[in-house]
């Protein structure tokens, strides 16, 4: 964890601590990796993490400056988190920086891949070619994800504000 996070409000720093583990815990779900859907290896379990931060920050903008906040912090506790993965799994500490800087990049790539995917005025196929593309789903599995990510804008849409910025967030399942 970031030291700047010490010394945030104690009711803020559950919350993002909340919603870092939401998002993390249902990106990790088994259900997202088997044969044709998304990869099983670091970078697989990164894309869906990306996917699942995308759609909460998504919902997070909705809720005006404390939300743009909250959404920043879960970010950097994202990326603390993928900082000590790294370590975790050998990565020495002189590319650690690097890699998290490509991670950061790809991170903001995805977000705004998704973001224009979920548009009002997106292409019709555009989620779809984006969830192959980053997630590596087969062709035969895009519109169960697809329908799984319009599950969770339905499911955000309905959270209140109150209920995101306390770190309240529940999930579908991927059906």
């Amino acid at each position: 964890m970031a030291l700047g996070n010490w010394f945030q409000p104690k009711k803020n720093r559950w919350a993002v601590d909340r919603l870092h583990q939401s998002i993390q815990a249902q990106a990790l779900r088994p259900d997202f990796y088997f044969e044709g859907g998304a990869r099983d290896n670091f970078s697989g379990r990164f894309e869906v993490t990306c996917l699942h931060g995308t759609l909460v920050f998504r919902r997070l903008r909705e809720a005006g400056q404390a939300g743009k906040a909250l959404s920043q912090e879960v970010f950097d506790a994202l990326f603390d988190g993928f900082d000590e993965a790294l370590r975790d799994i050998g990565t020495g500490d002189l590319s650690v920086g690097k890699k998290i800087r490509k991670m950061g990049e790809a991170f903001y790539g995805r977000a705004k891949a998704y973001d224009e995917a979920l548009a009002d005025a997106a292409a019709a196929g555009e989620l779809q070619q984006s969830l192959r593309r980053n997630l590596g789903v087969s062709e035969g599995q895009t519109d169960r994800f697809v329908r799984y990510v319009k599950s969770v804008e339905e499911t955000l849409k309905r959270h209140t504000d109150a209920q995101l910025l306390s770190g309240e967030l529940n999930w579908p399942r991927l059906s």
